[in-house]
């Protein structure tokens, strides 16, 4: 008997096809290998010389930091996208979460959930034809032997608990009152989400790929979630930056940051240096000639000469597989980076010491041999015996710096670095006063002296969407919004930034008595084929993006300045959006779920950047640390 009780996830049909390795036909391999997988893009390299394992009850998280090719590893993984080389071996099906649903809006959410039960539906829809015609035929073998196969295979599949299970899935991840009608584009994003990380946990599969599967989730479907994960008997590799989630399910850690190799090893190597001169290569020969030593960014080809390193954030060269739990593999990771760092710095404190002994070298063995006018022999013995000692601490120096520079390990390269948001500005009167009659949230009410609020909001409401609510924020208030998922928490924010894609037919009233800034959850730009770092001067000035460049707010890569917001992913977007509050940080913040496809090392700095924040906000997350860390005040919303 299948419980429909969402506090005990039934894994059955997850723990067959964990086991179905077993059955003839099956693939011979139960364990998932990855070796030697590389991938880039036109314009990057992605991935390089990935290589692990991973078997039955193995929940690997996936971290690392923006940019460094987690999604990409998970659709390699998945079969979407053919890995520049390496292979992968699956001991079964594979199922990834889908980040869009590949429906039209159309769609109704029963059809959804029937192609992720295909194998139950067909089942059952084959018993029930074949039950018709066994009624009218009884006598006939062949349709009994057939009947008894469908049943049979029916049982294999569990098709008969295959109704509950989809009630205990879609209760347990809040989507327990929708109509199976319903058609799949009137629900919101995070609805379609959940709805997708519905359909791929009832098609449990051997191999389970989540891409951030808590996006979107309240606490009860958390909850449930982590419990599903817990329990599930096959593989799980499980990419997030709820922190939470990662200490709650995985075994392990997979962590794509780059690794304290030498340089020359990567494939995007630059050489630092001019191209090398007859004679000793690189530094030492360049040393020994009296030419100038100074960086160059033009690329080399590794091995020609001269200082490799690299300025490539991604994944650096392999791939660390903590076999601990997310916090511990955390704490390891920084003493690495220290370590790391420790070695680089010493040997490129060495590597100038050298440069300097092959540098003052050569200037006194050819200052000394131009003793040969002198007179005197002694003075002339002297000298030649001073150059022959000076010129084998050079040579040596030398051999040691070519050794240097074949080993020496790469720069380690610094992670995007949250700057914070800085004082809020004031604006201008019109900024500080706003415009508009005061009938409706899309305009402000006027006022003609200042007030103790900057922003009020009077019984304002969405039908279907936000009961009528009402809230007052003081110029260094702190508002969180909670309340489970379709409370309207999104349509709220939009209400009071006065967004355009806040929804039509709103009550109420909002009053703004200061600029605010808003970061919704989908970024959308105006001409998105423009570069990243345009786009973010048109929507800061150019005045202010002169003084604060988009690389300073450590949100976009130095690399992706150049690329269309277009091509762009869905994360760096909602970066740039950000990174246009932190030029010009506003009074007032309305940020909808901010920790949102940020790195780890992101939503921590974040996190730090918003209590010192000066300013008033108001927020709504579904991040677990960080509304456990909340000292503000707290907003409770109901559904609609």
């Amino acid at each position: 008997m299948t419980s429909s009780n969402p506090t005990t996830p039934n894994l059955r049909s997850a723990a067959r096809a964990a086991t179905r390795g077993a059955e003839p036909g099956a693939s011979p391999s139960t364990h998932l290998a990855v070796d030697g997988v590389s991938h880039g893009f036109a314009d990057r390299r992605v991935l390089s010389d990935i290589s692990f394992t991973a078997a039955p009850g193995d929940r690997l998280g996936l971290i690392g930091e923006n940019g460094t090719g987690k999604s990409t590893l998970l659709r390699i993984i998945a079969g979407e996208i053919e890995p520049s080389s390496g292979t992968v071996v699956l001991p079964g099906s594979v199922g990834l979460l889908a980040q869009e649903l590949p429906y039209p809006d159309t769609t109704p959410l029963d059809r959804v959930l029937d192609d992720a039960q295909r194998d139950a539906v067909a089942a059952l829809e084959r018993i029930e034809r074949l039950g018709e015609r066994f009624a009218e035929r009884p006598d006939d073998a062949g349709i009994a032997e057939a009947y008894a196969e469908a049943l049979e295979r029916a049982e294999r599949c569990e098709a008969w608990s295959a109704e509950a299970r989809r009630g205990e899935t879609l209760t347990g991840l809040g989507l327990g009152g929708f109509a199976g009608s319903r058609p799949i584009g009137e629900l919101s994003g995070g609805q379609r989400l959940r709805l997708a990380l519905a359909a791929v946990l009832l098609r449990a599969p051997q191999t389970l790929l989540l891409d951030e599967p808590s996006n979107h989730l309240d606490d009860a479907s958390a909850a449930y979630l982590e419990r599903v994960l817990a329990g599930w008997p096959g593989i799980v590799i499980v990419a997030s930056h709820d922190r939470a989630l990662l200490d709650a399910v995985t075994t392990g850690i997979l962590d794509l940051d780059a690794l304290p190799v030498a340089a020359r090893e990567l494939a995007d190597a630059e050489v630092a240096l001019e191209p090398a001169v007859p004679g000793p290569t690189g530094l030492a020969g360049r040393a020994a000639q009296g030419l100038p030593v100074r960086a160059s960014s033009e690329a080399g080809v590794p091995g020609a000469g001269g200082s490799l390193t690299t300025d490539d954030p991604g994944t650096g060269f392999g791939v660390r597989h903590w076999g601990v739990g997310y916090s511990a593999a955390r704490a390891a990771r920084r003493a690495e980076m220290a370590r790391w760092r420790s070695r680089y710095e010493a040997e490129s404190a060495e590597r100038d010491a050298l440069v300097h002994e092959i540098e003052v070298g050569s200037r006194e063995v050819n200052r000394k041999h131009e003793s040969k006018s002198e007179s005197r022999i002694t003075r002339k013995f002297y000298a030649d015996k001073d150059a022959r000692v000076t010129a084998r601490r050079a040579r040596n120096a030398r051999v040691r710096l070519e050794t240097l520079e074949r080993e020496r390990v790469r720069r380690p390269p610094e992670p995007l670095r949250f700057h914070g948001f800085g004082d809020p500005g004031e604006g201008s009167e019109a900024d500080a006063f706003g415009e508009g009659s005061g009938e409706a949230p899309q305009g402000a009410a006027p006022h003609a002296e200042a007030v103790a609020h900057v922003l009020r909001a009077e019984r304002v409401a969405v039908p279907g969407r936000l009961r009528e609510t009402s809230l007052e924020l003081e110029p260094r208030g702190r508002i969180l919004l909670s309340g489970p998922n379709g409370a309207g928490k999104s349509t709220l924010l939009a209400l009071l930034a006065g967004a355009e894609s806040a929804p039509a037919g709103a009550t109420g009233t909002v009053e703004r008595a200061a600029r605010v800034g808003y970061l919704p959850q989908e970024a959308s730009f105006d001409r998105p084929e423009r570069a990243a770092a345009a786009v973010y001067r048109d929507a800061v000035g150019a005045e202010l993006a002169e003084t604060i460049p988009l690389e300073l707010t450590g949100l976009i890569a130095a690399r992706d300045l150049g690329r269309p917001v277009a091509a762009l992913s869905v994360g760096q977007r909602r970066r740039l959006a950000l990174a246009a509050l932190v030029a010009d940080p506003p009074p007032v913040l309305l940020l909808d779920e901010p920790t949102n496809h940020l790195s780890l090392t992101l939503v921590e700095e974040l996190e730090e950047a918003l209590d010192g924040f000066r300013g008033a906000l108001v927020i709504a997350t579904h991040d677990r640390h960080l509304r456990s860390r909340w000292a503000g005040g707290v907003l409770e919303l109901r559904p609609a």
